[in-house]
């Protein structure tokens, strides 16, 4: 994902929720379901490595966003089960 930091150093919301996207489909693809059970902290570690360059409010914002998408994800496979 192209980097373009706004004048404060910091992504657009709109690169934020693209890059939280990529960063969620990533840890399912690697973990599958189990990636519902993450913690905030776990995921700030796992996103590391693809966020290090990035800003710190960035990567603050990316383990919240990510972490409400997974919880998200979690809520949908549920319902899809209960059905």
């Amino acid at each position: 994902m192209p980097y373009h930091p706004d004048a404060d150093g910091t992504l657009s919301e709109q690169e934020l929720y693209e890059f939280a996207d990529l960063l969620a489909l990533r840890l399912y693809h690697d973990l599958g379901r189990r990636c519902y059970l993450l913690s905030r902290q776990d995921i700030i570690e796992l996103i590391h490595p693809y966020t290090a360059h990035l800003d710190r409010r960035d990567r603050r914002a990316l383990s919240w966003l990510v972490w409400n998408l997974l919880q998200e994800g979690a809520e949908i496979e549920h319902e899809i089960d209960q059905a």
